[in-house]
Protein backbone atom coordinates (compact mmCIF):
# COMPACT_ATOMS: atom_id res chain seq x y z
CA UNK A 1 0.00 0.00 0.00
CA UNK A 2 1.41 3.28 -1.05
CA UNK A 3 2.21 5.94 2.30
CA UNK A 4 -0.98 8.01 3.23
CA UNK A 5 1.16 11.30 2.00
CA UNK A 6 0.70 9.88 -1.90
CA UNK A 7 -3.06 9.14 -1.64
CA UNK A 8 -4.64 11.26 -4.94
CA UNK A 9 -7.81 13.22 -4.37
CA UNK A 10 -10.47 11.47 -5.83
CA UNK A 11 -12.02 14.96 -7.07
CA UNK A 12 -8.93 15.19 -8.75
CA UNK A 13 -8.84 11.69 -9.98
CA UNK A 14 -12.42 12.25 -11.66
CA UNK A 15 -11.45 15.51 -12.74
CA UNK A 16 -8.37 13.84 -15.23
CA UNK A 17 -10.63 11.39 -16.48
CA UNK A 18 -12.78 14.06 -17.45
CA UNK A 19 -9.80 15.65 -19.12
CA UNK A 20 -8.40 12.64 -20.62
CA UNK A 21 -11.73 11.44 -22.79
CA UNK A 22 -13.79 14.22 -23.25
CA UNK A 23 -17.49 13.95 -24.28
CA UNK A 24 -17.80 14.97 -27.84
CA UNK A 25 -20.70 12.63 -29.15
CA UNK A 26 -19.05 9.95 -28.40
CA UNK A 27 -15.47 10.69 -30.18
CA UNK A 28 -12.22 11.08 -28.61
CA UNK A 29 -10.61 14.35 -29.63
CA UNK A 30 -7.12 14.66 -29.58
CA UNK A 31 -6.32 18.88 -28.59
CA UNK A 32 -3.07 20.37 -29.94
CA UNK A 33 -0.37 19.41 -27.97
CA UNK A 34 1.87 22.27 -26.21
CA UNK A 35 5.18 19.64 -27.22
CA UNK A 36 6.11 18.69 -30.23
CA UNK A 37 5.17 14.72 -30.90
CA UNK A 38 7.11 13.52 -33.82
CA UNK A 39 5.03 10.76 -35.53
CA UNK A 40 7.26 8.11 -37.59
CA UNK A 41 5.77 7.16 -41.12
CA UNK A 42 2.85 4.57 -41.22
CA UNK A 43 2.06 4.97 -37.27
CA UNK A 44 -1.15 3.77 -36.22
CA UNK A 45 -3.93 7.13 -36.90
CA UNK A 46 -6.49 5.58 -34.78
CA UNK A 47 -6.25 6.94 -31.43
CA UNK A 48 -8.06 4.08 -29.85
CA UNK A 49 -5.34 1.38 -30.82
CA UNK A 50 -3.63 0.25 -27.27
CA UNK A 51 0.29 2.17 -26.99
CA UNK A 52 2.91 0.98 -25.08
CA UNK A 53 5.08 4.12 -23.51
CA UNK A 54 9.01 4.14 -23.05
CA UNK A 55 9.74 6.40 -20.66
CA UNK A 56 13.43 7.31 -20.41
CA UNK A 57 15.67 10.54 -19.69
CA UNK A 58 17.43 11.26 -22.96
CA UNK A 59 17.33 9.79 -26.75
CA UNK A 60 17.31 6.62 -27.77
CA UNK A 61 20.25 6.18 -29.85
CA UNK A 62 23.11 3.92 -30.81
CA UNK A 63 25.62 6.92 -29.12
CA UNK A 64 25.30 5.50 -25.31
CA UNK A 65 24.32 1.81 -23.61
CA UNK A 66 20.92 3.11 -22.39
CA UNK A 67 19.39 3.68 -25.86
CA UNK A 68 20.84 -0.14 -28.34
CA UNK A 69 19.15 -2.00 -25.06
CA UNK A 70 16.02 0.00 -25.18
CA UNK A 71 15.80 -0.44 -29.14
CA UNK A 72 16.62 -4.28 -28.81
CA UNK A 73 13.88 -5.60 -26.67
CA UNK A 74 11.10 -3.30 -28.56
CA UNK A 75 12.59 -4.78 -31.35
CA UNK A 76 9.48 -4.91 -34.17
CA UNK A 77 6.90 -3.95 -31.74
CA UNK A 78 4.54 -1.83 -33.09
CA UNK A 79 2.57 1.35 -31.47
CA UNK A 80 5.66 2.34 -29.43
CA UNK A 81 4.77 6.05 -27.77
CA UNK A 82 8.64 7.19 -26.74
CA UNK A 83 8.99 9.86 -23.98
CA UNK A 84 12.28 11.75 -22.94
CA UNK A 85 13.16 14.55 -20.33
CA UNK A 86 15.55 16.29 -22.58
CA UNK A 87 17.79 16.07 -25.64
CA UNK A 88 21.58 15.43 -24.96
CA UNK A 89 23.10 13.43 -28.34
CA UNK A 90 20.89 15.13 -31.31
CA UNK A 91 19.43 12.16 -32.64
CA UNK A 92 16.60 9.63 -31.54
CA UNK A 93 15.64 6.72 -33.40
CA UNK A 94 13.16 4.83 -31.38
CA UNK A 95 9.22 4.74 -31.49
CA UNK A 96 6.00 5.02 -33.90
CA UNK A 97 5.56 8.85 -31.52
CA UNK A 98 8.52 10.55 -29.81
CA UNK A 99 8.82 13.85 -27.79
CA UNK A 100 11.24 15.40 -25.89
CA UNK A 101 9.34 16.95 -22.17
CA UNK A 102 10.81 20.49 -22.56
CA UNK A 103 10.77 22.61 -20.66
CA UNK A 104 10.66 20.46 -18.17
CA UNK A 105 8.05 19.57 -15.49
CA UNK A 106 9.08 22.04 -12.18
CA UNK A 107 6.54 19.75 -9.85
CA UNK A 108 4.19 17.16 -10.27
CA UNK A 109 1.38 19.58 -11.17
CA UNK A 110 2.94 20.50 -14.03
CA UNK A 111 4.18 16.72 -15.02
CA UNK A 112 0.35 16.22 -15.17
CA UNK A 113 -0.32 18.70 -17.31
CA UNK A 114 2.75 18.08 -19.57
CA UNK A 115 1.47 14.63 -19.74
CA UNK A 116 -2.07 15.16 -20.78
CA UNK A 117 -1.03 17.66 -22.89
CA UNK A 118 0.94 14.72 -24.77
CA UNK A 119 -1.21 11.80 -24.14
CA UNK A 120 -4.88 12.96 -24.14
CA UNK A 121 -7.17 11.06 -26.05
CA UNK A 122 -5.21 7.80 -26.61
CA UNK A 123 -5.48 4.36 -24.84
CA UNK A 124 -2.16 4.11 -23.10
CA UNK A 125 -1.96 -0.17 -21.85
CA UNK A 126 1.53 -0.11 -20.32
CA UNK A 127 4.25 2.16 -19.03
CA UNK A 128 8.05 0.87 -19.20
CA UNK A 129 10.46 3.25 -17.89
CA UNK A 130 14.02 3.29 -18.00
CA UNK A 131 14.91 6.10 -15.15
CA UNK A 132 17.75 8.45 -14.24
CA UNK A 133 16.20 11.73 -13.37
CA UNK A 134 13.62 12.71 -11.15
CA UNK A 135 11.57 13.25 -14.41
CA UNK A 136 11.09 10.03 -15.39
CA UNK A 137 9.77 8.56 -12.06
CA UNK A 138 6.93 11.51 -12.14
CA UNK A 139 5.86 11.41 -15.90
CA UNK A 140 5.61 7.57 -15.38
CA UNK A 141 4.10 7.74 -12.40
CA UNK A 142 1.47 10.53 -14.22
CA UNK A 143 0.78 8.50 -16.84
CA UNK A 144 -0.46 5.61 -14.62
CA UNK A 145 -2.80 7.64 -12.64
CA UNK A 146 -4.32 9.38 -15.51
CA UNK A 147 -4.58 5.92 -17.44
CA UNK A 148 -4.47 3.25 -15.16
CA UNK A 149 -1.62 1.68 -17.02
CA UNK A 150 0.39 -1.24 -15.87
CA UNK A 151 3.77 0.13 -14.69
CA UNK A 152 6.90 -1.49 -15.11
CA UNK A 153 10.28 0.29 -14.00
CA UNK A 154 13.80 -1.36 -15.80
CA UNK A 155 16.97 -0.17 -13.67
CA UNK A 156 20.26 -0.17 -15.47
CA UNK A 157 21.52 2.29 -13.33
CA UNK A 158 21.68 3.42 -9.81
CA UNK A 159 20.49 6.77 -8.75
CA UNK A 160 19.19 6.48 -5.20
CA UNK A 161 20.87 3.93 -3.30
CA UNK A 162 24.97 4.62 -3.90
CA UNK A 163 24.26 8.04 -5.49
CA UNK A 164 21.45 10.24 -3.96
CA UNK A 165 19.54 11.99 -6.66
CA UNK A 166 16.47 10.94 -6.29
CA UNK A 167 14.93 11.28 -3.16
CA UNK A 168 13.82 7.81 -0.99
CA UNK A 169 10.44 9.40 -0.92
CA UNK A 170 9.92 9.25 -4.76
CA UNK A 171 11.40 6.35 -5.28
CA UNK A 172 9.23 3.88 -2.96
CA UNK A 173 6.06 5.62 -4.02
CA UNK A 174 7.39 4.67 -7.52
CA UNK A 175 8.28 1.45 -6.97
CA UNK A 176 5.38 0.91 -5.15
CA UNK A 177 3.05 1.37 -7.96
CA UNK A 178 4.71 -1.03 -10.60
CA UNK A 179 3.23 -4.22 -10.95
CA UNK A 180 6.73 -5.67 -12.57
CA UNK A 181 10.67 -4.23 -11.65
CA UNK A 182 13.52 -5.42 -13.46
CA UNK A 183 17.13 -4.69 -13.35
CA UNK A 184 20.06 -5.51 -15.62
CA UNK A 185 21.84 -7.27 -12.85
CA UNK A 186 22.11 -9.29 -9.43
CA UNK A 187 23.88 -6.71 -7.84
CA UNK A 188 21.67 -4.31 -8.54
CA UNK A 189 18.35 -5.94 -7.62
CA UNK A 190 20.23 -7.02 -4.39
CA UNK A 191 20.31 -3.30 -3.60
CA UNK A 192 16.68 -2.14 -4.55
CA UNK A 193 15.29 -5.56 -2.77
CA UNK A 194 17.17 -4.91 0.36
CA UNK A 195 16.20 -1.04 0.77
CA UNK A 196 12.51 -1.37 -0.19
CA UNK A 197 11.37 -4.83 0.29
CA UNK A 198 10.15 -5.20 -2.84
CA UNK A 199 10.44 -7.65 -5.43
CA UNK A 200 12.88 -7.53 -8.37
CA UNK A 201 13.20 -9.62 -11.59
CA UNK A 202 16.66 -10.04 -13.68
CA UNK A 203 16.60 -8.80 -17.68
CA UNK A 204 20.60 -8.40 -18.45
CA UNK A 205 21.91 -6.38 -21.18
CA UNK A 206 20.88 -8.91 -23.96
CA UNK A 207 22.51 -8.98 -27.49
CA UNK A 208 21.60 -9.29 -30.75
CA UNK A 209 20.43 -12.69 -31.92
CA UNK A 210 21.98 -12.50 -35.43
CA UNK A 211 25.29 -11.53 -33.64
CA UNK A 212 25.61 -14.57 -31.50
CA UNK A 213 27.45 -17.78 -32.55
CA UNK A 214 25.00 -20.88 -32.58
CA UNK A 215 27.91 -23.43 -31.59
CA UNK A 216 31.83 -22.52 -30.56
CA UNK A 217 34.21 -21.37 -32.76
CA UNK A 218 35.92 -24.31 -31.97
CA UNK A 219 39.56 -23.81 -31.67
CA UNK A 220 40.29 -20.74 -30.35
CA UNK A 221 42.61 -18.23 -32.66
CA UNK A 222 45.77 -17.99 -31.70
CA UNK A 223 47.33 -14.63 -31.42
CA UNK A 224 50.99 -13.77 -32.10
CA UNK A 225 52.68 -12.68 -29.07
CA UNK A 226 54.85 -9.91 -30.76
CA UNK A 227 51.66 -8.23 -31.86
CA UNK A 228 51.01 -7.00 -28.21
CA UNK A 229 46.88 -5.80 -29.43
CA UNK A 230 44.41 -5.53 -27.61
CA UNK A 231 41.11 -3.39 -27.97
CA UNK A 232 39.19 -0.73 -25.66
CA UNK A 233 34.86 -0.76 -25.57
CA UNK A 234 32.76 0.58 -23.41
CA UNK A 235 32.23 3.81 -22.04
CA UNK A 236 33.86 6.18 -19.24
CA UNK A 237 31.49 7.25 -16.68
CA UNK A 238 34.08 9.42 -14.95
CA UNK A 239 37.34 11.53 -16.16
CA UNK A 240 39.50 10.21 -13.83
CA UNK A 241 38.91 6.61 -15.10
CA UNK A 242 40.22 7.61 -18.97
CA UNK A 243 43.14 9.40 -16.94
CA UNK A 244 44.42 6.89 -15.16
CA UNK A 245 43.71 4.19 -17.54
CA UNK A 246 45.78 6.39 -20.53
CA UNK A 247 48.50 6.44 -17.82
CA UNK A 248 49.18 2.86 -17.34
CA UNK A 249 48.91 2.20 -20.70
CA UNK A 250 51.20 4.35 -21.48
CA UNK A 251 53.66 1.81 -19.77
CA UNK A 252 52.35 -1.08 -21.30
CA UNK A 253 53.74 -1.24 -24.71
CA UNK A 254 50.47 -2.45 -26.46
CA UNK A 255 48.82 -1.08 -28.86
CA UNK A 256 44.99 -0.52 -28.22
CA UNK A 257 41.66 0.05 -30.46
CA UNK A 258 39.45 2.09 -28.86
CA UNK A 259 35.27 1.25 -30.28
CA UNK A 260 33.30 3.75 -28.38
CA UNK A 261 31.99 7.13 -27.83
CA UNK A 262 35.15 8.89 -28.31
CA UNK A 263 33.17 12.67 -28.37
CA UNK A 264 31.08 12.81 -25.37
CA UNK A 265 29.91 16.06 -24.54
CA UNK A 266 30.96 15.47 -20.67
CA UNK A 267 34.26 14.58 -20.54
CA UNK A 268 38.01 15.38 -22.16
CA UNK A 269 39.62 12.80 -24.34
CA UNK A 270 42.70 14.84 -25.40
CA UNK A 271 44.55 12.92 -28.55
CA UNK A 272 47.88 13.48 -26.47
CA UNK A 273 46.26 11.25 -23.88
CA UNK A 274 45.89 8.27 -26.44
CA UNK A 275 48.84 8.84 -28.41
CA UNK A 276 50.67 8.34 -25.38
CA UNK A 277 48.72 5.19 -24.44
CA UNK A 278 48.93 4.13 -27.12
CA UNK A 279 45.17 3.95 -27.88
CA UNK A 280 43.41 4.38 -31.17
CA UNK A 281 39.95 6.04 -31.29
CA UNK A 282 37.76 4.46 -33.76
CA UNK A 283 34.29 5.90 -32.66
CA UNK A 284 31.24 3.86 -32.07
CA UNK A 285 30.89 1.30 -35.39
CA UNK A 286 27.76 -0.41 -36.25
CA UNK A 287 27.22 -3.85 -33.74
CA UNK A 288 27.64 -6.07 -36.75
CA UNK A 289 31.20 -4.80 -37.52
CA UNK A 290 32.20 -4.64 -33.94
CA UNK A 291 32.09 -7.91 -33.33
CA UNK A 292 33.89 -9.18 -36.69
CA UNK A 293 36.63 -6.51 -35.09
CA UNK A 294 36.61 -7.63 -31.58
CA UNK A 295 37.14 -11.57 -33.15
CA UNK A 296 40.49 -10.29 -34.90
CA UNK A 297 41.98 -9.07 -30.29
CA UNK A 298 43.03 -11.64 -28.10
CA UNK A 299 41.43 -9.01 -25.02
CA UNK A 300 38.85 -6.13 -24.61
CA UNK A 301 39.74 -3.75 -21.83
CA UNK A 302 36.88 -2.12 -19.88
CA UNK A 303 37.23 0.33 -17.45
CA UNK A 304 35.52 0.65 -14.72
CA UNK A 305 35.66 2.65 -10.81
CA UNK A 306 38.42 2.38 -8.41
CA UNK A 307 35.72 2.44 -5.51
CA UNK A 308 37.44 4.69 -3.42
CA UNK A 309 36.79 8.39 -2.28
CA UNK A 310 37.63 9.91 -5.24
CA UNK A 311 34.47 8.87 -7.72
CA UNK A 312 32.79 11.02 -9.01
CA UNK A 313 29.68 8.66 -9.95
CA UNK A 314 29.40 6.54 -7.11
CA UNK A 315 25.83 5.51 -8.28
CA UNK A 316 27.73 3.93 -11.72
CA UNK A 317 30.94 2.96 -9.96
CA UNK A 318 29.36 0.60 -7.46
CA UNK A 319 26.09 -0.71 -9.11
CA UNK A 320 26.81 -0.60 -12.97
CA UNK A 321 27.26 -3.71 -14.91
CA UNK A 322 28.78 -2.43 -18.60
CA UNK A 323 26.89 -4.18 -21.00
CA UNK A 324 29.26 -4.28 -24.11
CA UNK A 325 31.09 -6.79 -21.92
CA UNK A 326 27.79 -9.45 -22.37
CA UNK A 327 27.82 -8.14 -25.86
CA UNK A 328 32.31 -9.15 -26.23
CA UNK A 329 31.39 -12.13 -24.76
CA UNK A 330 28.51 -13.51 -26.17
CA UNK A 331 29.56 -12.25 -30.11
CA UNK A 332 33.01 -12.81 -30.02
CA UNK A 333 33.72 -14.96 -26.58
CA UNK A 334 37.00 -12.66 -26.43
CA UNK A 335 38.09 -12.50 -22.86
CA UNK A 336 37.42 -9.25 -21.17
CA UNK A 337 40.39 -7.30 -19.28
CA UNK A 338 38.59 -5.10 -16.41
CA UNK A 339 40.96 -2.63 -15.09
CA UNK A 340 39.37 -1.24 -11.96
CA UNK A 341 38.22 -2.61 -8.31
CA UNK A 342 37.55 -6.45 -8.12
CA UNK A 343 34.39 -5.56 -6.21
CA UNK A 344 32.38 -3.64 -9.18
CA UNK A 345 29.49 -5.60 -10.87
CA UNK A 346 31.74 -5.88 -13.92
CA UNK A 347 34.64 -7.55 -11.95
CA UNK A 348 32.13 -10.00 -9.63
CA UNK A 349 30.73 -10.72 -13.40
CA UNK A 350 33.66 -11.68 -15.29
CA UNK A 351 35.23 -13.66 -12.20
CA UNK A 352 31.70 -15.56 -11.76
CA UNK A 353 31.55 -16.64 -15.34
CA UNK A 354 35.02 -17.39 -16.04
CA UNK A 355 35.36 -15.22 -18.91
CA UNK A 356 38.42 -12.70 -17.99
CA UNK A 357 40.69 -11.19 -15.71
CA UNK A 358 40.51 -8.29 -13.34
CA UNK A 359 43.50 -5.83 -12.37
CA UNK A 360 44.05 -2.31 -10.48
CA UNK A 361 45.07 0.51 -12.61
CA UNK A 362 48.42 -0.09 -11.92
CA UNK A 363 50.87 -0.42 -15.15
CA UNK A 364 52.91 -3.95 -14.18
CA UNK A 365 49.86 -5.99 -13.15
CA UNK A 366 47.99 -4.88 -16.01
CA UNK A 367 51.05 -5.48 -18.61
CA UNK A 368 51.12 -9.08 -16.94
CA UNK A 369 47.73 -9.72 -17.26
CA UNK A 370 47.63 -8.83 -20.72
CA UNK A 371 50.11 -11.01 -21.91
CA UNK A 372 49.05 -13.63 -19.38
CA UNK A 373 45.39 -13.39 -21.40
CA UNK A 374 46.70 -14.21 -25.00
CA UNK A 375 48.58 -16.73 -24.17
CA UNK A 376 46.60 -20.25 -26.37
CA UNK A 377 45.80 -22.16 -22.92
CA UNK A 378 44.30 -19.30 -21.51
CA UNK A 379 42.67 -18.16 -24.49
CA UNK A 380 40.82 -21.62 -24.90
CA UNK A 381 39.50 -21.83 -21.35
CA UNK A 382 37.71 -18.65 -20.99
CA UNK A 383 36.87 -18.68 -24.56
CA UNK A 384 34.38 -21.90 -23.85
CA UNK A 385 33.57 -20.30 -20.89
CA UNK A 386 31.86 -17.74 -22.47
CA UNK A 387 30.49 -19.45 -25.68
CA UNK A 388 28.78 -21.42 -22.97
CA UNK A 389 26.61 -19.00 -21.57
CA UNK A 390 27.06 -16.89 -24.74
CA UNK A 391 23.38 -17.98 -25.94
CA UNK A 392 21.09 -17.25 -22.57
CA UNK A 393 22.20 -13.26 -23.36
CA UNK A 394 20.56 -13.56 -26.72
CA UNK A 395 17.76 -11.05 -27.51
CA UNK A 396 15.61 -13.97 -29.16
CA UNK A 397 12.18 -13.40 -28.04
CA UNK A 398 12.99 -10.98 -25.43
CA UNK A 399 10.89 -8.33 -27.14
CA UNK A 400 7.78 -11.01 -26.36
CA UNK A 401 9.21 -12.43 -23.17
CA UNK A 402 8.71 -8.43 -22.08
CA UNK A 403 5.54 -7.89 -23.50
CA UNK A 404 4.32 -10.98 -21.39
CA UNK A 405 5.90 -10.07 -18.60
CA UNK A 406 4.17 -6.91 -18.02
CA UNK A 407 0.96 -7.92 -19.05
CA UNK A 408 1.59 -10.73 -16.14
CA UNK A 409 3.33 -8.85 -13.67
CA UNK A 410 5.95 -11.71 -13.34
CA UNK A 411 8.93 -12.97 -15.87
CA UNK A 412 7.20 -15.34 -18.72
CA UNK A 413 9.68 -17.71 -17.62
CA UNK A 414 13.08 -18.48 -15.84
CA UNK A 415 15.69 -17.69 -18.83
CA UNK A 416 17.43 -14.93 -16.87
CA UNK A 417 16.88 -16.15 -13.29
CA UNK A 418 18.48 -19.48 -14.00
CA UNK A 419 21.39 -17.86 -16.34
CA UNK A 420 22.48 -16.45 -12.55
CA UNK A 421 21.56 -19.64 -10.67
CA UNK A 422 24.32 -19.83 -7.85
CA UNK A 423 25.69 -15.65 -8.38
CA UNK A 424 26.52 -14.05 -4.99
CA UNK A 425 24.71 -10.92 -5.67
CA UNK A 426 25.63 -9.59 -1.84
CA UNK A 427 27.70 -6.35 -2.41
CA UNK A 428 28.86 -4.41 0.74
CA UNK A 429 29.77 -0.70 -0.17
CA UNK A 430 31.05 -0.03 3.29
CA UNK A 431 29.83 -0.31 7.50
CA UNK A 432 29.43 3.64 6.80
CA UNK A 433 27.31 3.26 3.32
CA UNK A 434 23.36 3.80 2.92
CA UNK A 435 23.47 -0.03 0.86
CA UNK A 436 25.07 -1.58 3.77
CA UNK A 437 22.63 -0.02 6.27
CA UNK A 438 19.37 -1.20 3.98
CA UNK A 439 21.25 -4.30 3.46
CA UNK A 440 21.10 -5.25 7.41
CA UNK A 441 17.70 -4.77 7.38
CA UNK A 442 16.78 -7.05 4.37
Amino acid sequence: MLHPVFAVNQVLRARLASLLQPETGGACVQEPSTFDVATAPGADTDPATPIRVVVTANEVNHLHGTGPLVQRIFKDQPNIFSIRARNDWGIHDFGDWNVCLTPRARNRSEAFTNILSVLRGRNVASVLCVPFLPDEFLTSIAIHECFGAKLCVYLMDDQNVASHNIPDALMREFLERCSLRLATHPELRFAYESKYGLPFHLLPAVVPAELVPEESAGTPPVFAQRRRKGALIGSFWDQRWFDELCGVLSCCDFEIDWFGNNNSPWFEFSTESLARAGVTAHGVVPEAQLKVELAKYPFVIVPVGALDEKDANPGVAWLSLPGRILFALACSHTPILIVGSGRTCGARFVAHFGVGEVVPYDAALLRAAMERISRPENQSRIRQNAARIAPALSDRGVAEWLAQSIELGAPADRRFEDLFAGYDATIDLGGGSELHKAAGQG
